[in-house]
């Protein structure tokens, strides 16, 4: 388990040697497949998949916005690099908030994809429920 420092560094860090905040590219040089999909599946966003001797995916729903894809893949992406579960999707609900797995990966996304100057907070500050409201708000 990392601490928040950590998981800022790790998001900051592969900002800077990719040069790019795109969790889609960062997935790709990664060897994580990233798949558009589930158009019919009411209320699904997201979810990632990993099985030993597989390349890592991360499904996310096509009808969503382009923000609302790119948010979500940041969040998998997150989940792909930190934790080992097998599957983890995007539902936060206030029985999961504050697990540490979905806390990591939406401190990962909030870092990797949002200026930290444009928040009164520092991220490392920053509560399980205000990260899920800086994702919610992000996610139409």
């Amino acid at each position: 388990m990392l601490n928040a420092n950590e998981i800022i560094s790790l998001a900051r860090n592969l900002k800077k040697y990719y040069s790019t905040d795109d969790p889609f590219v960062i997935a790709e040089a990664f060897g994580i497949r990233v798949l558009p999909r589930f158009k019919g599946v009411k209320d699904f966003k997201a979810h990632t998949i990993k099985i030993e001797g597989y390349p890592t995916i991360i499904n996310i729903n096509a009808n969503l916005s382009a923000v609302s894809q790119k948010v979500l893949c940041a969040h998998e992406l997150g989940h792909a690099l930190m934790h080992e579960e097998t599957i983890n999707h995007f539902d936060i609900t206030r029985a999961n908030l504050a697990t540490n797995a979905e806390y990591e990966a939406n401190l990962f996304a909030v870092a990797l994809l949002f200026d930290e100057k444009k928040f009164n907070v520092p991220l490392e500050r920053m509560s399980g429920s205000v990260l899920k409201s800086i994702m919610d708000y992000n996610i139409f």
